[in-house]
């Protein structure tokens, strides 16, 4: 992260809306929630990260070569159309930033997790899809018309 979440924090009251979106950190953010649960003012800090993703991807404020906007674009689309997480569609997003020696060492973990049963080939159904992507629909918005 190139600013900690604290000072993200402080910047956005010191309204530097153009210094938020150019750091890196809402994006680096694992969104374990641990910064909001030890927080002492009692901030959602991890729901201000989604707030500045969303924000920044809604209006294409985020750098072009980060990983994040994109990965996020593509895990909303394929979790609201799977109603399920399904890796096979989210691996190209950021495999390809891999060293070659990374990259085959993820493509062999992938082949051996298929073969285990652990990584379906095709993606996962759900009985209450339709019901499931009303309510994705009204809840995630990623900016673009469809």
């Amino acid at each position: 992260m190139d600013q900690t979440p604290r000072r993200l924090i402080a910047m956005i009251n010191a309204d530097l809306k153009e210094d938020v979106i150019k750091a890196n950190t809402a994006w680096v953010c694992s969104s374990c929630y641990h910064c909001t649960v030890r927080c002492p003012a009692k901030i959602d800090i991890a729901g201000v990260m989604y707030a500045v993703k969303r924000y920044s991807i809604q209006n294409k404020t985020y750098a072009k070569n980060w990983v994040g906007p994109k990965f996020s674009k593509v895990f909303i689309k394929t979790v609201s159309k799977n109603s399920k997480s399904y890796e096979p569609l989210l691996a190209p997003t950021y495999i390809f930033g891999f060293e070659a020696k990374e990259f085959f060492l993820e493509i062999q973990n992938a082949f051996k997790l298929m073969f285990k049963g652990r990584l379906s080939v095709l993606p996962p159904t759900n009985k209450r899809r339709t019901e499931f992507q009303r309510v994705v629909k009204r809840a995630i918005s990623t900016g673009e018309k469809e």
